[in-house]
């Protein structure tokens, strides 16, 4: 006589399954390296590590003086730092910039979420501006990168007029980069979403100045393209660098 528990259906057989692992060490470390490299071969550097912790620690500084304003500036911070590692666009064209005569590379940027932004309400020169921002305040600007000619050298009214001739009473962000011994913030000009210090050393009417920016390959090919046409200053027999020039006058 069967026994009546036989009747009793067997369950289905449970197999245990360990969830699967997406984002390994090996992986992390992958994309990583990935992320370097691309940021290299576009600007010559690899910055985005230092990047990320400056973001956190203007995040960080910020958060204790109004946190509802920082934590929605956080998000724009982790973005610049991905969009810096495609700064070269191929092919891109320009945008409120006019090209310069017979160009051969293509060295526009993309734009960060800006740190700093207002009205371009002053040109002190070829490389320092004062912009004032929507609260009023002003703020002294050195471009990064860049030296332009003294006031008492040869073309230094020329590469006033340029600057002002691209950025004054229009309006402009700033990605801040340090502060100098003048209480100066530091930083790369945009406007329309492209470099104002790339602009003024590809037009011939400043030198890429090694000394503050010297891994920086986009201002390196823009002088190179400037002293290949004879651009600007580059059309003197052999002008002399600001720095030689301060340095010989002291």
């Amino acid at each position: 006589m069967a026994n009546g528990l036989d009747k009793i259906p067997k369950p289905d057989r449970v197999v245990e399954t360990t969830p699967r692992r997406i984002l390994t060490a090996g992986r992390l470390l992958l994309v990583l390296f990935i992320i370097s490299v691309v940021q290299y071969v576009n600007t010559g550097s690899v910055t985005w590590v230092t990047d990320s912790f400056r973001a956190v620690e203007r995040t960080t500084t910020g958060l204790a003086d109004n946190p509802g304003a920082t934590f929605d500036r956080a998000g724009e911070a982790i973005n610049d730092v991905a969009r810096r590692v495609g700064q070269s666009v191929p092919g891109a064209a320009p945008t409120g910039l006019a090209e310069a005569e017979n160009p051969k590379i293509d060295i526009s940027w993309s734009a960060p979420a800006y740190e700093l932004s207002g009205k371009v309400v002053k040109i002190a020169d070829g490389d320092t501006l004062t912009i004032v921002d929507a609260r009023g305040g002003k703020h002294k600007i050195r471009l990064y990168g860049i030296d332009t000619p003294e006031y008492d050298q040869p073309h230094y009214r020329a590469a006033k007029n340029a600057l002002s001739k691209l950025v004054a009473n229009k309006m402009v962000g700033i990605d801040v980069k340090d502060t100098d011994t003048y209480g100066r913030t530091v930083g790369v000009v945009f406007i329309d979403g492209r470099s104002v210090n790339l602009e003024m050393v590809r037009r011939g009417h400043a030198w890429w100045y090694k000394r503050y920016a010297e891994l920086s390959q986009t201002l390196r090919e823009a002088e190179a393209h400037a002293r290949a046409y004879e651009l600007g200053l580059w059309a003197e027999p052999d002008p002399i660098a600001p720095w030689v020039w301060r340095r010989q006058r002291r």
